[in-house]
């Protein structure tokens, strides 16, 4: 087991994954500026509360074995809204890292997206699909990528990419349920307060969609995966899917037709609606990935389908990621 330090580790994810690091061994060292939406903090597990730009906040990563990089301003309307601002963030605080963890040989990840890749010039996604960013959010993400791979190439340090899809799920922190404001979380709640599912026009817009615990394992595998001695991977980039995609008239219907099983007599209405990100939103109908590569490389799978996940999100239990 390594000693692992996490960057956003008060974040949705980052929060999810601090007990579930410590619940494998991992020593860690958690930073968090707290200036995000969400603030997941367990009491047990102390979170050093700094600017990652400071250079004081750096030392504390002195020890670490491997770097998870999660701390980003995260959304595509944070990013459109307020470039400048997310881009010192998510492009001069990660140059700043990898700068950092290259200096000192020490292997590192970094939080990355499908929003990178665009509309792509051949189906299925690979790990070697290149980025075409066609907004604020994936050009920064994309420019995070580059800092990776020239992290690696210059010094031989082993550096990964995690491109993360759409992740879904939810989960327990004492009596608090953290959650994402995702479409199925979205839709979970139309559904109790409203019996409506609003679908953000067309609908029939295509994404791959992940569940929380899987998206926990391939960060908690890459983590094993860089601390390990070894060669410098052949690629850089891992893909965090499912390879499950859908459009978002799908999750709906899908959404529906459990609800009714749930609760007879209490069907739910499907509307489409306008869409408030359309003039940005990629709205493609295809979208496919291939993760054969990482799961090879990395030795995980994913475990959980949308089907099987959607009577959990439309009742009342919360997963528990320790």
């Amino acid at each position: 087991m390594a000693t692992v330090a996490v960057t956003g580790a008060a974040g949705f994810i980052g929060g999810a994954l601090v007990p579930y690091l410590a619940a494998r061994g991992h020593r860690l060292i958690l930073v968090d500026d707290l200036s995000g939406p969400i603030h997941v903090l367990h009491p047990e597990h102390p979170v050093v509360r700094e600017d990652l730009r400071e250079a004081a906040t750096l030392r504390t990563l002195e020890h670490a074995e491997v770097v998870l990089h999660l701390a980003a301003v995260s959304g595509v309307m944070a990013c459109a809204n307020e470039p400048e601002a997310s881009r010192l963030v998510n492009v001069d605080a990660t140059r700043q890292l990898v700068a950092w963890c290259r200096d000192r040989s020490i292997p590192m990840a970094f939080a990355s997206s499908f929003a990178v890749v665009g509309i792509p010039e051949a189906l299925p996604i690979t790990e070697r699909t290149p980025p075409r960013p066609t907004h604020e959010y994936a050009r920064q993400k994309a420019e995070g990528e580059a800092l990776l791979e020239q992290g690696t190439g210059s010094g031989g340090v082993r550096m990964a990419v995690l491109r993360m899809s759409n992740v879904y799920g939810r989960y327990a922190v004492g009596e608090r349920v953290v959650a994402k404001g995702n479409v199925l979380n979205a839709f979970a709640k139309q559904a109790h307060e409203e019996g409506v599912l609003r679908v953000s026009a067309p609908g029939t817009q295509r994404r791959d969609y992940i569940h929380l615990l899987d998206v926990l394992a391939h960060w908690e595998a890459v983590a094993r995966y860089l601390a390990t001695p070894g060669r410098v991977p052949e690629r850089v980039v891992f893909n965090v899917a499912s390879g499950e995609s859908a459009t978002v008239l799908d999750l709906a219907q899908m959404v529906s037709v459990h609800w009714t099983r749930l609760h007879p007599g209490r069907p739910l209405e499907i509307r489409i609606v306008p869409n408030p990100r359309g003039s940005i939103e990629l709205l493609q109908p295809e979208f496919e990935v291939d993760r054969s590569w990482t799961e090879q490389e990395l030795g995980v799978r994913c475990e959980r389908s949308l089907e099987a996940s959607i009577d959990g999100l439309l009742g009342s239990r919360a997963e528990t990621v320790g």
